[in-house]
């Protein structure tokens, strides 16, 4: 049965909440980009290009979490259609037709054409032959933006309202070498794992080396915030001053899936195993901790 702290919920092709399935614990984590349910809308690249930056298989990757007593919070929608792991500031003024009316901050991952909504499909090909509308931008923010975020929150602040302290794992996948659009050199080959607490703003150490640790162990290769520290999801709703402690986790796509045809490769099952070996270890850290 479901922990009666949380409920399933679904909203159709934007998200949906799978709760745990034993006694909750202090743990939540979701999954941002996994989604592969393209919404209607105009473009001009083909259903695979739209999805080629999605983290397929992630929500499945981490589907123990709900039975180590953690609510999975998942986006049904690809990444590059709406970024949730951006801040509704990381707009990209040069898409918009006209001037857009709502703040905005200087954006590298907007500047790369990886903002609130991809100037890109993938690497340099446009994902869309004219500007977007302004009115076109609003309504995916409140459709898709501000349920997911929403969502979350809600999580974060019940589990830290029932147990005083709340740590949140945001799971991400990253392709092996680095391209164009990404923070890192063209052609850099990544680690196995990359663990990002924001430079070591959004989590207190401990919870991170134990992250690191047992990755290490189970013989991964893993980098702490190079290239990748986390972004909105991390940085927006963490606090380790007051207990509230989010991470970023992001695996090498070679791990368990070849890129080209998003295949499931031989090691998806070893690597899917050893993730829920990791949850084991988190659920005993933040139950034993006073």
């Amino acid at each position: 049965m479901s922990d009666p702290l949380f409920a399933a919920v679904e909203i159709d092709g934007v998200l949906k909440i799978i709760p745990p399935t034993a006694p909750a614990v202090p743990l939540v984590f979701d999954s941002p980009h996994s989604g592969l349910t393209i919404p209607d809308f105009e473009r001009t690249v083909s259903d695979e290009l739209v999805r080629v930056a999605a983290d397929t298989y992630v929500d499945d990757l981490f589907g123990f979490a709900p039975s180590i007593g953690a609510p999975l919070l998942i986006a049904l929608f690809p990444r590059s259609f709406l970024d949730l792991n951006r801040s509704v500031r990381d707009v990209d003024v040069e898409m918009i037709e006209g001037e857009w009316p709502h703040p905005t901050r200087d954006s590298a991952a907007a500047r790369r054409g990886m903002g609130l909504a991809w100037r890109y499909a993938w690497g340099d090909t446009p994902m869309y032959g004219r500007k977007l509308t302004v009115e076109e931008l609003e309504e995916r923010v409140e459709t898709y933006w501000r349920p997911y975020h929403r969502e979350i929150v809600r999580l974060l602040d019940e589990t830290y309202a029932t147990f005083g302290k709340v740590y949140h794992v945001n799971c991400h996948s990253m392709p092996a070498i680095g391209h164009v659009l990404s923070p890192d050199p063209p052609g850099t080959v990544r680690k196995d794992v990359v663990v990002g607490d924001y430079d070591g703003q959004s989590s207190e150490p401990d919870f991170v080396n134990l992250v690191i640790e047992t990755l290490e162990g189970l013989g991964y290769s893993v980098s702490l915030n190079v290239p990748f520290r986390g972004a909105e999801l991390v940085s927006a709703y963490s606090a380790p001053a007051n207990k509230r402690h989010s991470i970023q986790i992001e695996l090498n796509r070679k791990l368990y899936m070849d890129e080209d045809t998003r295949e499931k490769n031989a090691g998806y099952a070893e690597l899917k195993a050893n993730l829920a070996l990791l949850g084991t270890r988190l659920r005993e850290y933040v139950t034993t901790l006073a």
